[in-house]
């Protein structure tokens, strides 16, 4: 079995300094000019381990199936993920995101953000990426 590190899964404090590292290595090296953050909610899989209507739910390893070696997963909670596409605009992330949808088969909220046009730096980014997390989620999220 693959350690969390050949994965790719982090905590959220390394996924924050992967992304402030990209914007600085852009800006530096200028060799990429793009870069996409996002978010996966699995509102359902709670429901789904509760009930225990399927025998093992491992939705981790299933999103690393359908992305690159190269992108980073972030686990928030058990039915939250962040994710990190580098050299990957905002298009080819909502490809990516369906494709996940389809193989994870269970419904998804997802929200992503892209450098430069969503922010132009890490604070700015994901500012964007919480206001659509909270412009999705809150009409969903029973507080």
């Amino acid at each position: 079995m693959k350690s969390t590190e050949e994965l790719k899964v982090y905590d959220f404090d390394v996924f924050k300094a992967l992304v402030e590292i990209e914007v600085e290595r852009i800006k530096r090296y200028k060799k990429s000019d793009k870069f996409s953050v996002a978010f996966i909610y699995f509102p359902s899989i709670v429901n789904i381990i509760i009930n225990k209507s399927i025998k093992e739910v491992n939705h981790m390893f299933r999103l690393r199936e359908n992305i690159r070696s190269v992108d980073v997963i972030s686990p928030v909670d058990d039915d939250f993920v962040f994710l990190f596409f580098p050299e990957t605009d905002k298009k080819s992330v909502e490809k990516i995101i369906k494709r996940i949808q389809s193989k994870v088969e269970l419904n998804i909220i997802e929200g992503i953000a892209s450098f430069p046009e969503d922010g132009k730096d890490s604070r700015a980014l994901f500012d964007t990426l919480v206001k659509v997390m909270n412009d999705k989620l809150l009409p969903v999220i029973k507080i």
